[in-house]
């Protein structure tokens, strides 16, 4: 299952997709995608619904 995660940094916020995966038994965070900063994120997801509505 994938997810978003938040990293503040400096006053600043920074997106990725993590997805879980077991390593050696344990569960660790694994980073698929850098998304970006907020104003990124805002844009992929109205490009994601604008390409859901065709």
């Amino acid at each position: 299952m994938a997810y978003i995660r938040v990293k503040k940094i400096n006053n600043r916020s920074y997106y990725y997709l993590v997805k879980s995966v077991r390593i050696n038994g344990k569960v660790r965070q694994k980073v698929v995608k850098y998304i970006g900063k907020s104003r990124n994120l805002v844009n992929i997801i109205k490009n994601a619904e604008q390409k859901k509505d065709r």
